[in-house]
């Protein structure tokens, strides 16, 4: 993930150097604007993938924690409420995956239109291309966290079930 931010810089660095010394359509108030709002997003995402990382730190704790208090012949609804959680986590993974791969294509975009071979137009169907996969993007993370949330709340439910049935404490 380092490698990408890494090329982010340099890639903006280059842009910078291309579009200062050259006369196309990523020279524009418009496409500097979107330059900067791109910046954003990566820095969202960088936010978003370690928001992910934590989630999934912590759904492993407390599968860990319910495995070590859990009878898997008596807690059929926990373990199915643990297999949903475990659902949830691979469709996460995979959209964190897809987002990753979205950013990727978005560092060709930046790189096409620093070559100056990209029209006024293209800049701008890019552009708005880029914003609303950003926007889906965030619209799946705050989904992700709205489930990751509800994990938690399960969990603890499960745990205090289990502590009611049998006086132990977690």
């Amino acid at each position: 993930m380092k490698s990408i931010f890494k090329h982010l810089g340099i890639t903006l660095f280059a842009v910078a150097i291309i579009v200062g010394c050259s006369t196309n359509p990523a020279e524009s108030e418009e496409h500097k604007a979107m330059m900067a709002e791109h910046e954003k997003m990566e820095a969202e995402h960088k936010k978003m993938e370690a928001e992910h990382a934590k989630m999934e730190q912590m759904h492993q704790k407390m599968m860990a924690a319910h495995s070590a208090v859990s009878d898997p012949t008596v807690d059929s609804l926990h373990n199915l409420i643990e297999a949903q959680h475990e659902a949830m986590v691979k469709k996460h993974a995979t959209l964190m995956q897809q987002h990753h791969d979205i950013i990727a294509n978005h560092h060709a975009i930046i790189e096409k239109h620093a070559s100056g071979t990209v029209d006024a137009a293209t800049l701008a169907a890019d552009h708005a291309k880029m914003k609303q996969e950003h926007e889906t993007m965030m619209q799946e993370h705050q989904q992700m966290d709205k489930e990751h949330e509800q994990m938690n709340s399960d969990h603890q439910k499960m745990m205090e079930e289990h502590q009611n049935e049998t006086g132990d404490s977690e």
